[in-house]
């Protein structure tokens, strides 16, 4: 008995996962976007390294943290500074923004890096983090950083299988769409 309910129970456990996977096989997603989530703890020459290695367009890096050795009272100016940037914002609703930690006064920023598929954005990023002291700040738990690529329509669900492969990386997703129903009251 116990073997016929064991077998029965593994059967339904392999058919409900086989059921998500087909799910998640039929989801709609955004053509040609694919994110990553960068590694904690992976510092951003690394990043561009990576970047580097395909013909990919980066569409933006996102969820970056860096922490500045300058005086608390320079927050502003690097933020001005990093914002005349063509590649820190978009012009739009997108700039970079930071704080003073609270315990530690420390200047804390954080950018939206555009288009750092261009090798003149990652050195002028270089150099404006050697202008300002800035270091790439990670939390254990968390990635540092998530990149959105451009990659050739069709090829999506390749290219995250691929990305999953690579050390660099925590998890690879497509940019699936959701639909959100809005109750009205």
């Amino acid at each position: 008995m116990k073997k016929i309910l064991f077998a029965t129970l593994l059967m339904g456990f392999l058919f409900s996962c086989s059921e998500e996977d087909s799910d998640s096989e039929s989801r709609e997603f955004v053509s040609r976007d694919v994110s990553v989530g960068i590694k904690s703890g992976t510092d951003i020459q690394k990043v561009f390294d990576f970047i580097n290695q395909f013909d990919h367009k980066v569409d933006n890096i996102n969820s970056l943290t860096f922490t500045s050795d300058l005086p608390p009272d320079h927050l502003q100016l690097v933020i001005d500074k990093l914002n005349e940037k063509e590649y820190t914002n978009d012009g739009q609703s997108w700039f970079v923004n930071g704080y003073l930690h609270y315990q530690s006064n420390q200047i804390t920023i954080f950018p939206r890096l555009f288009a750092m598929h261009e090798r003149r954005f990652q050195e002028d990023w270089k150099d404006a983090m050697n202008e300002y002291l800035l270091n790439d700040k990670h939390s254990i738990n968390l990635t540092s950083g998530i990149i959105r690529f451009k990659v050739t329509a069709g090829e999506e669900k390749q290219w995250k299988s691929q990305f999953e492969r690579f050390d660099i990386f925590k998890w690879a997703e497509l940019n699936y769409i959701a639909e959100i129903e809005l109750h009205n009251q």
